[in-house]
């Protein structure tokens, strides 16, 4: 576990970077927090604020509101850093193919400002690169390992690979100690509200249909947000780990209708569900090798989908009432 370091965080208010956020400060690591707070999803502000009332700016953290986009953050970040984690992107896959040249610029071209910034840093221990299952887009074979061959059929895919190839273009050149790690289908406590398990519980406690787009025998590999988090301090520590790309997945992916008669029988509500045609980018399956990590960063995921939706929806009813 990563402690008493100075820690830069992009995308800091979003789920899995409000979460982070939470464990490095437990652990009293000084934490820089970058996010631009847009409104792609709401009550961002107000849930990364919940965890840092509990802290002391400038002694504890330091929070700027900025986009990486933007060349005048670089002059005020610190340039004495031991690790950086780059969360910052805008999400949604169904988002990127209406909104391509958006989504591209943040997801490329922000990744190279802050590449750029982190080749002149002469400390920095571990460049964390958070990247996506997507970019293999329909697989060949499964489960997929970090080789398989990559086929993103959205443009958001597309972005995370093209980070890709940029992150390991800056080991090469610059000798920056990128560690890349994909991430299959996160949840959990303050999870993005347009995410299925979100989006499922949501409608069933507003006695609302869910909405399944094609036949739900599409399966997917739902990663806890704990091990999510574990897996990305590893990365951070772990010497091996550097100039190496890593799947962080539960690795026993479960259908759609499955998902969603488990989270009827959690709310004990009636099932109420509506099949519609199947969405451009969606792929048929996520599955993740996850030996390498299990190997090199001892990552070992602990919660299975039943106790992770289980513990979800006690956290759902508590903070929602």
């Amino acid at each position: 576990m990563l402690k008493h370091k100075k820690v830069l965080i992009t995308g800091a208010a979003g789920f899995i970077g409000s979460s982070l956020t939470k464990i490095l400060l437990e652990h009293s690591n000084f934490v820089i927090l970058v996010d631009n707070f847009n409104d792609y999803y709401s009550g961002k502000e107000e849930k990364l604020n919940a965890i840092l009332k509990n802290y002391q700016r400038q002694k504890e953290y330091i929070l700027i509101k900025e986009n990486i986009l933007n060349s005048k953050l670089y002059d005020k970040l610190d340039r004495n850093l031991d690790c950086i984690f780059h969360l910052a992107a805008q999400p949604g896959v169904r988002y990127s193919i209406k909104h391509a040249s958006e989504v591209s610029n943040t997801n490329i071209n922000g990744t190279i400002n802050l590449l750029e910034f982190a080749k002149n840093l002469d400390d920095l221990q571990r460049f964390v690169f958070a990247s996506s299952s997507s970019i293999y887009g329909n697989p060949i074979y499964t489960p997929c390992d970090e080789d398989h061959p990559k086929n993103p059929i959205s443009p958001y895919a597309i972005s995370k690979l093209a980070a890709e190839i940029y992150t390991n273009y800056y080991f090469k050149q610059f000798e920056i100690p990128i560690t890349i790690l994909r991430f299959y289908t996160v949840y959990g406590p303050n999870g993005r509200p347009d995410m299925a398990i979100a989006k499922f519980f949501n409608h069933i406690l507003q006695e609302e249909p869910i909405s399944i787009y094609g036949t739900g025998e599409q399966l997917r590999d739902f990663t806890y947000i704990s091990d999510i988090i574990n897996g990305m301090i590893l990365a951070s520590e772990v010497k091996e780990a550097v100039g190496e790309s890593f799947n962080l997945g539960y690795s026993n992916p479960i259908s759609v209708n499955n998902l969603v008669d488990m989270i009827y029988d959690i709310t004990n509500a009636q099932k109420n569900v509506r099949y519609e045609e199947k969405r451009m980018g969606d792929v048929d399956i996520t599955h993740s090798k996850i030996e390498k990590a299990k190997k090199i960063l001892q990552y070992r995921p602990e919660i299975n989908i039943q106790e992770g939706l289980n513990k979800y929806y006690a956290w759902l009813t508590e903070n929602k009432g």
